[in-house]
């Protein structure tokens, strides 16, 4: 199995198919054949495209440390550290939740490794890091809880729920969602920031969400916020059931085959 090292962090890839390459960020809790394989997503944009699948620190096949330190930025750094293992200058960026998040603070911080970016389930928000640590006590406790008929917040036990079924490791994610909140000022600087580097991006920008995802508040900020940037809802899905929606699958597989023909 095809596996880099990060200071000592072993890491987990896949490659499926031909074209320009894809690298496709999962999201929390999930892992390259729940959020890409069972959702039908390799078998929809594998003809057309290189796709580089990763299974993120704390998740997967990957090593999983309970350290928050090794969290947060190094999950970013683990992509530019597999580009650079396969040799890929440049790339398409598809990153959903989690995964939305890391590919959002590459197009910030490594914007010239980046072609195109498609962000899943994400919308960057105006949270610090002492919000984001409040706003993430449910899901740790949910995660620290002996059992999930003690998680009291429905999305809390949804979550907890799916890391049960499957096989998540929970201390690894709690500290995931901490080594994040420490390091969230740096990945995303100050909103005020972020809203001067949005108006400099020049690769195309995809986002798209479900309706009735309850975890996105404003959710046009990207289109509303980065020039010549798509938006798409998928209506009548929420954040977990909209992955394997079809729509989704033509918005991006679309959005891809525009890209790769400029």
């Amino acid at each position: 199995m095809p596996f880099f090292e990060n200071e000592g962090v072993k890491i987990y890839y896949e490659i499926e198919g031909n074209g320009p390459d894809l690298i496709m960020i999962h999201g929390f809790a999930s892992n390259i054949e729940l959020n890409w394989r069972l959702t039908n997503w390799i078998r929809t944009l594998k003809d057309n495209n290189r796709l580089i699948l990763v299974d993120c620190r704390g998740h997967g096949k990957s090593d999983k440390p309970t350290s928050p330190a090794q969290y947060g930025k190094k999950m970013m750094e683990d992509i530019v550290k597999l580009m650079d293992h396969l040799s890929i200058e440049k790339a398409n960026f598809f990153g959903y939740s989690m995964g939305g998040s890391i590919t959002f603070g590459l197009l910030l911080h490594e914007p010239n490794r980046v072609k195109s970016v498609v962000l899943g389930g994400f919308i960057p928000s105006k949270i610090s890091r002492e919000q984001l640590e409040q706003s993430n006590k449910p899901m740790i406790n949910a995660f620290k809880a002996e059992s999930v008929k003690q998680v009291k917040n429905p999305l809390a036990r949804q979550f907890r729920n799916f890391a049960e079924l499957t096989g998540a490791d929970l201390k690894a994610l709690i500290a995931v969602m901490e080594g994040f909140a420490r390091d969230v000022d740096d990945i995303f600087t100050s909103f005020s920031e972020m809203k001067l580097t949005f108006k400099k991006i020049k690769v195309p920008v995809l986002s798209v969400l479900g309706s009735d995802d309850a975890l996105m508040t404003n959710k046009t900020l990207v289109a509303e916020l980065i020039p010549g940037a798509c938006h798409f809802q998928i209506q009548g899905k929420d954040h977990l059931t909209v992955v394997p929606d079809p729509k989704f699958h033509i918005v991006v597989k679309a959005f891809l085959k525009f890209v790769n023909k400029k």
